[in-house]
């Protein structure tokens, strides 16, 4: 609890305003009175005055009573004296961001049934070598497991929380070396005929005899899915979503998209050496508007039939220079509204000296803990060379707005 509530209190003042009426159900506290961090009002009139359709579309809830001055509740962060940062500092508030979907309330929700999952390989896709298993008994051993599905080939066990002293979960994670071991499993496994994405083999332990455990293969199909063709996907309406619930496929990443902001050409699911997804995604759109509502809404509550969970929402960092000095890598991007830039960490510094409520977002936390410096082609990457001008006044003009 106490964690949840640092967190809280180092991830407030992002700059997140409230999202159009069409797009949210929002949740509000009106418990407590708070002032706007630096940008939330920039963001909100830019937002305010958009004439949005009214048009309802099914799959989400719409807002029927809301305040346009109204933001998701980030408790104001009382930043210590102005001052140099450490980059390690950094690195750790970029961090903590990462689970900040745990601690802040959604912004906005969608409701409704996903497209299904693919429950097998067609004929221009595969398995991914890495499938789910769950309703593992609590008393087995991976050495157990290991002879239990021999029998199709070599095999290697993920056990997430396995090494630690809780005791293990119910499920884990089993490795193949070859596509065809998949193949060969599910081809002895029972057939879940109402979701089709689950099969079930029986296995035994020292104290279960026959245990239907729960597996659930990876079809490639649905790590990409392709809305609307485009000859090329834009980084810069492009949205990274983290936190994804391990049923959520690409189309499903699109429809829930599509619906709360409109504009989706492409979603991709993140996934890992064996090509299964990892629990984040990107969304891309083909217009600024979209795109622009989708960094607004920063956290989306997502209900189906099967699960409901809270997803993240950050633009997507391209790996590019400091958009201030333009010759130093930028690690750091600020997402408030005011800034909406890559930073080095000297720029940083000099550009958040009166902005101690803003928090740096990073593409890669590992590997970037000290900028690179020796970056001798600046034609390379793309950055943005006014902070406000690129961004908040590019969406102003696009809105209609002045100033």
């Amino acid at each position: 609890q106490t964690l949840q509530q640092q967190q809280a209190a180092l991830y407030s003042g992002l700059g997140v305003a409230g999202v159009p009426p069409q797009v949210s159900t929002p949740i509000l506290d009106t418990s407590q009175s708070v002032s706007d961090p630096p940008g939330i009002s920039i963001l909100n009139s830019i937002l305010a005055s958009v004439s949005q359709p009214s048009h309802h579309q099914p799959g989400y809830k719409e807002s029927t009573d809301r305040h346009p001055d109204h933001h998701p509740p980030y408790p104001l962060y009382s930043a210590p004296t102005a001052g140099p940062t450490d980059p390690l500092a950094l690195e750790r508030a970029a961090r903590l961001y990462r689970s900040a979907a745990s601690v802040c309330e959604a912004s906005c929700t969608w409701s409704g049934q996903l497209p299904p999952r693919s429950s097998t390989a067609g004929p221009n896709s595969s398995y991914s070598t890495k499938i789910f298993l769950g309703g593992v008994p609590w008393d087995i051993s991976e050495q157990t497991l290991v002879q239990a599905f021999s029998e199709f080939g070599e095999v290697r066990v993920e056990w997430p929380g396995r090494d630690y002293t809780s005791p293990p979960r119910g499920y884990l994670y089993l490795v193949f070396q070859e596509e065809g071991d998949i193949t060969d499993l599910l081809a002895k496994c029972c057939q879940d005929y109402n979701t089709r994405d689950s099969y079930y083999y029986k296995i035994s332990s020292r104290r279960m005899r026959a245990k239907e455990v729960q597996i659930i293969p990876w079809v490639l199909t649905d790590s990409n899915y392709v809305r609307c063709p485009s000859p090329r996907l834009d980084p810069q309406k492009t949205v990274f979503v983290g936190a994804l619930h391990g049923m959520m496929t690409a189309q499903g990443l699109a429809v829930v998209f599509n619906d709360l902001f409109g504009g989706v050409v492409y979603s991709g699911l993140d996934t890992d050496k064996f090509k299964y997804p990892i629990g984040s995604g990107r969304v891309t759109f083909n217009n600024s508007r979209s795109y622009m509502k989708a960094v607004a809404a920063a956290f989306i509550e997502i209900k189906t039939p099967r699960f409901c969970k809270k997803v993240q929402v950050d633009p997507y960092l391209e790996d590019t220079l400091c958009s201030m000095c333009g010759m130093k890598q930028g690690p750091y991007f600020c997402r408030d509204l005011s800034c909406f830039n890559y930073f080095c960490h000297g720029c940083w510094d000099l550009h958040h000296t009166c902005r101690p409520n803003h928090k740096p977002l990073m593409r890669n936390i590992r590997g970037l803990t000290r900028a690179r410096t020796n970056h001798h082609d600046y034609n390379v990457g793309r950055f943005r060379q006014d902070p406000v001008r690129d961004l908040a006044e590019q969406f102003g003009q696009t809105f209609g707005l002045q100033g």
